[in-house]
C-alpha cells in the first residue's frame, strides 16, 4: 500500500506501443481487485529506456524513514547486452520517480550467465540485502543469489555462491529462481518457482528463510509440505 495505508499500487510490464519494447507502468487502487494506470492520462510508462532495449521486474521496497524506491532490470539479455538491476526514489504513493536512477549490480560471476533478474530488496540489521535470480530459468544453472549493503543505494557486495539453487535430491527444486520474501507469525519466508522439464512447466514452492548472524540461510529447496505459516 501506499504512504496512506488506504490506497493499494502495483507496478508492472507491459509492451510500449511508441517504442515497441518493455517498460514499466504504475497502477493504483481503492482495493487489491482493481487497479487504473496512474499514466493513462499522458499515455507514458513510469519507466522506459529503449536504447536499454526496454525494461522489466519491478519491485518496491519502502525503508525504515517511509522513503519508497522502485527497483527494476534493463532487458539487454535480449540482445547480447549486460543487464543491470536500477534503483529509484519515487513520491510517498509511488506513481512518480524522484531524482534519478543508479545501477546496483550487472551481471559478472560466472553462476550468472548472460542475465540478472527479479530484483528483491529486504532489510535486516540495519543492512540492505539485495536478493536476485539470475542465468536461463528453464535450466538447472538458473539460482538466486543475494548481495549486501550499508546503504540503500550501495555499493552492494554478492555473496560467493548462490543462496538457493538446483538440488535435486527428492526432486527438491530444478532452477528455482523469481524469488520474493514475506513476514507471518514473526517467521521469514522465501516464496520462488522451480522448472519440471518432464512438463515444462513451474511449481511455486516456499521455505523458511533464516540469519546466520548477517548471512541469510533457506532451509530448502524443499517439496515437502510445510505447517501453515
Amino acid at each position: 500500500t501506499t504512504g496512506d495505508g488506504k490506497t493499494f499500487i502495483m507496478y508492472y510490464t507491459s509492451r510500449d506501443a511508441a517504442s515497441d519494447k518493455e517498460c514499466i507502468g504504475v497502477a493504483t487502487g481503492n482495493n487489491p481487485e482493481a487497479f487504473r494506470s496512474v499514466g493513462a492520462a499522458n499515455d507514458k510508462p513510469l519507466i522506459c529506456n529503449p536504447a536499454e532495449v526496454g525494461d522489466i521486474d519491478p519491485a518496491s521496497f519502502v525503508d525504515d524513514d517511509g522513503s519508497r524506491y522502485v527497483l527494476w532490470k534493463n532487458d539487454g539479455n535480449c540482445c547480447a547486452m549486460d543487464t543491470w538491476i536500477y534503483i529509484q526514489k519515487t513520491s510517498g504513493d509511488g506513481s512518480t520517480l524522484e531524482g534519478q536512477p543508479a545501477r546496483l549490480m550487472r551481471n559478472d560471476q560466472v553462476w550468472e550467465g548472460s542475465l540478472v533478474e527479479g530484483p528483491t530488496l529486504w532489510k535486516h540489521n540495519g543492512k540492505y540485502y539485495l536478493f536476485y535470480s539470475a542465468n536461463a530459468y528453464n535450466t538447472e544453472r538458473y539460482a538466486v543469489g543475494y548481495a549486501v549493503a550499508d546503504s540503500v543505494l550501495g555499493p552492494y557486495r554478492k555473496a560467493d555462491k548462490p543462496l538457493l539453487q538446483t538440488d535435486m535430491k527428492n526432486g527438491a527444486a530444478f532452477g528455482p529462481g523469481g524469488q520474493d520474501i514475506v513476514e507471518k507469525n514473526g517467521k521469514t519466508w522465501i516464496v520462488y518457482h522451480s522448472w519440471d522439464p518432464s512438463v515444462s512447466l513451474r511449481w511455486m514452492q516456499i521455505d523458511e528463510l533464516v540469519w546466520q548472524g548477517d548471512t541469510p540461510v533457506v532451509n530448502g529447496p524443499t517439496r515437502s509440505p510445510h505447517k501453515k505459516p
